[in-house]
């Protein structure tokens, strides 16, 4: 606003007013009685002034305090030569000066006044008619209040308000306050996407209603407890339920504060951490999965060495009783003898290769199978696995359907049905029944679980049936889980490793089980295509074919050494024999022109059988060797294979076998 001058001195009203009429300046200011100097000191310390306008209306008095104020003397305010208003406030301040003056009606209002630094100040006008004039107008007085600190704080308590609205409305954490007992006194909009209660709902609902029972006792407890204002109380984690019925994962902290009321209340944010909760959750369990799977390494890599020390001596167990039994004469009484003693040795082999498939070092090897004689074979295995107090009573259906299976793994579904059902009974005391049987079937059972693979048809069962504890529908939902135990010891893996073996061979499995009547265990098999028998070995070493040719034999255990070169020598080879892989490598170098073949065993100290062959075949790029080892082929072979071995022998072996494999690579 332009300052007052001459050019429009005695015009009031032009368009929009842009200053405030005042007296003439020729007129003396009024002189003050001594007894008002009191009020104008209050004046001055409150930072108000008064004023006084005639009828035209113009300002023909200003207390002294407006200098405390804005910097202007009264003298300067009379004569109009300062005060600015601001744009946007001068046409209410002068409707309402003219509507005074014409009308004698108050006015009061705020309205922005620069001060003579240039800075503008909120100032409350509070004006009324004090008397008449004589051309029947009013002049006036005027309050002058700044209420610039006033204004800004209200100002700034909007703002902060709208602030924490905008928040409260749009964020993800839910804003709650709450009476000391729990009761919402005011909860953000949020809460319906959380919840899916609206905040009508929530407000008629009693105190904790959403939480947990486990956790409200704790959560209540903080809620109430006794705390200085401005405390931050953390509520950690809780649960809460939401109009569906899931289960969801918080975080509060909170709180108190005297309301303007008088009433104490708990403000506190909640933060949804489910998310978290699931992840570490799966975190957790995956690395309870790692320490499970390092201890399953390690048993893994014990139970292969032991299965490679058994079949070491297994070998000339079973080697030297089936020379014994070729040696003597048909009608001998000490050959069945022997003969018993060599099944009792390829029992004890099967045995050890059930140790190398649960080791994860043997191969699936199909073979047909009697399921009925298979599980009476194991029937002394079976009797140990379960307690004293158990009655194992079998059931096993004659002339049944071949299976094409893998033995050691069948074997393995028998052994963890039957332990199973023995930790099922009550302190071991209770009956198993084992049965075997045949069925026809027109598709999949309703129930079986792994039959995605299960065709109609002929099917042979194996029923593992106790009297037992039973199961409930939860637990039935997860026994074939890994890991997933309901024992107190344990590691969770016999069921699993069930559905694993079942699945590989296209069966299934059905399960019958209530609390306290026990349960019941099928599985089911598909019944081979019916076949020719395969020809019997003529077993022994009195074969017709005989040799001439020199084999290299290097094994560090004396037995096995001495056995490969006995049934050898036999059918007329010579043959040559080194105690560890360093005598072996020198003499193939010594008579390398000679050695037809060389049978060489995986494991031993000083070099092993895989330094072996590779200095063997630096030696002689042509030279054939056999690999021999108490391990499985894949294991002991995978990593020669391409590098040309012409052929392996797992122990412990039959002489026969021995012979067959050296006749192949002697005669290529």
């Amino acid at each position: 606003m332009a300052r007052r001058d001459e050019a429009t001195e005695g015009k009031r009203h032009e368009g929009m007013i842009r200053r405030i009429p005042v007296a003439n300046p020729r007129l003396p200011l009024p002189v003050i009685p001594e007894r008002a100097d009191r009020i104008i000191h209050l004046l001055a310390q409150s930072k108000s002034w008064i004023t006084e306008a005639d009828s035209e209306p113009r300002t023909i008095y200003a207390s002294p305090s407006v200098e405390d104020a804005l910097g202007f003397s009264a003298e300067e305010v009379v004569r109009g030569e300062c005060i600015r208003i601001h744009p946007d406030d001068e046409e209410r301040l002068v409707g309402g000066a003219i509507a005074l003056a014409q009308e004698g009606r108050p006015f009061r209002s705020v309205i922005r006044i620069q001060d003579r630094q240039e800075k503008w100040h909120y100032i409350e006008i509070t004006s009324q008619a004090s008397y008449v004039s004589e051309d029947g107008r009013y002049q006036s007085m005027s309050l002058n209040r700044d209420v610039t600190e006033l204004v800004e704080a209200q100002t700034e308590l909007r703002r902060s308000e709208e602030r924490y609205r905008v928040i409260s409305d749009v964020g993800r954490d839910l804003i709650t306050e709450t009476d000391m007992e729990g009761r919402p006194t005011y909860l953000s909009p949020r809460i319906e996407a959380l919840f899916g209660y609206t905040l009508e709902e929530m407000q008629d609902k009693p105190p904790f209603a959403l939480v947990h029972p486990d956790d409200i006792p704790r959560i209540a407890a903080l809620n109430q407890r006794e705390t200085k204002p401005g405390e931050v109380v953390d509520f950690g984690r809780y649960r809460a339920h939401t109009r569906s019925g899931d289960w969801l994962w918080f975080e509060s902290k909170g709180v108190r504060h005297d309301s303007s009321d008088g009433e104490k209340r708990f403000l506190s944010v909640t933060h949804n951490v489910t998310d978290v909760v699931e992840e570490e959750q799966r975190r957790r369990e995956l690395e309870e999965l790692l320490v499970a799977g390092q201890k399953l390494e390690s048993l893994g890599v014990m139970a292969g060495g032991i299965a490679h020390d058994f079949n070491n001596l297994l070998t000339p167990i079973l080697g030297e009783a089936s020379l014994g039994y070729d040696d003597l004469p048909e009608g001998s009484p000490v050959r069945e003898r022997l003969r018993k003693i060599r099944h009792a040795a390829q029992r004890a082999a099967a045995l050890t290769q059930q140790m190398l498939s649960y080791a994860g070092q043997g191969p699936l090897q199909l073979e047909r199978l009697d399921l009925s004689e298979q599980v009476h074979e194991m029937g002394r295995l079976f009797e140990s696995a379960v307690s004293g107090k158990t009655v194992l009573a079998f059931d096993l259906a004659s002339n049944l359907p071949h299976v094409e299976a893998d033995a050691a793994q069948v074997s393995q579904v028998v052994i963890n049905l039957i332990s199973n059902a023995s930790e099922a009974l009550p302190d071991g005391a209770g009956t198993i029944h084992v049965r075997t049987g045949a069925v026809e079937l027109d598709g999949p059972p309703r129930k079986a679980m792994f039959a995605e693979n299960l065709s109609a048809g002929h099917h042979v069962y194996l029923e593992v049936a106790d009297t037992g504890c039973g199961m409930e529908s939860d637990t039935l939902k997860r026994i074939f889980d890994p890991f997933y135990t309901t024992k107190f010891t344990g590691r969770g893996l016999g069921l699993a490793a069930v559905a694993g073996i079942v699945r590989g061979h296209r069966g299934a499995v059905e399960i019958e089980s209530e609390p306290g009547q026990g349960t019941t265990f099928r599985v089911l098999f598909p019944a081979a295509e019916a076949s020719a028998d395969a020809p019997h070995s003529s077993g022994g070493v009195r074969g017709s074919w005989r040799g001439s040719q020199t084999v290299l034999v290097i094994d560090d255990d004396a037995s096995v050494r001495e056995l490969a070169a006995d049934i050898l020598s036999r059918v007329g080879l010579s043959v040559v024999t080194a105690a560890d892989g360093r005598e072996g490598v020198e003499l193939f170098a010594q008579s390398r022109e000679r050695i037809r073949l060389v049978l060489l065993d995986r494991t031993m100290p000083v070099l092993s059988g895989f330094d072996v062959f590779r200095e063997i075949r630096a030696l002689d790029p042509t030279a054939r060797v056999i690999m021999v080892s108490g391990y499985s082929e894949e294991r002991a072979a995978a990593e020669l294979r391409e590098a040309g071995l012409a052929g392996f022998l797992q122990k412990p072996f039959l002489p026969e076998n021995l012979i067959a494999l050296v006749r192949e690579q002697l005669e290529e």
